[in-house]
């Protein structure tokens, strides 16, 4: 994913850019097509990039433990300035461009950005039931055949206190 901004003139462009995830760098989980929308705001003196990456990933869903294929969309700014980098310049996300440079490539930042775009819960649906304690049932598609849970005999003075102060 590469833009050459001198073909461009100062003002507002929209650019689409769709690529394979191996193309641009990126390997497992994701699969699929990376989707990346541009609006570059180029001036005399910068170009401020407002970009929306979509893409898909095969995930595990954190309670039920079942592999599914999730969607992901980020949205990032990049912003390029025209001109030599200062030396205590840390800025994330804000780069210089030298004179001789005519071109940006977004491809590191695509990569960087898909992989922050991974949730740090997976669920595979929103009301996943997820597993049984006990048996290992999967709650998504059949019920248990447990019955109750037993309790943890360190529990048993205060469930006695409790039963307690519900018969008075």
């Amino acid at each position: 994913m590469i833009i050459k901004f001198t073909n461009y003139t100062d003002s507002i462009h929209d650019l689409d850019f769709d690529e394979t995830v191996e193309s641009v760098g990126l390997g497992k989980p994701f699969l699929g097509d990376v989707k990346l929308k541009v609006r570059m705001d180029k001036s005399h003196s910068q170009i401020v990039l407002n970009c929306d990456l979509d893409t898909e990933a095969e995930l595990v869903c954190d309670r039920c433990n079942e592999e599914f294929v999730g969607k992901l969309n980020r949205k990032f700014k990049l912003i390029y300035l025209f001109g030599e980098k200062p030396e205590d310049s840390e800025t994330p996300d804000l780069y210089y461009l030298s004179l001789e440079n005519d071109k940006i490539k977004l491809n590191g930042d695509v990569v960087d950005y898909a992989v922050l775009s991974i949730p740090m819960k997976n669920l595979c649906k929103e009301n996943c039931k997820g597993l049984c304690p006990h048996c290992g049932t999967n709650l998504n598609h059949s019920s248990c055949e447990c019955g109750k849970e037993e309790v943890n005999p360190v529990w048993a003075p205060l469930l006695k206190l409790k039963n307690n102060s519900k018969n008075k």
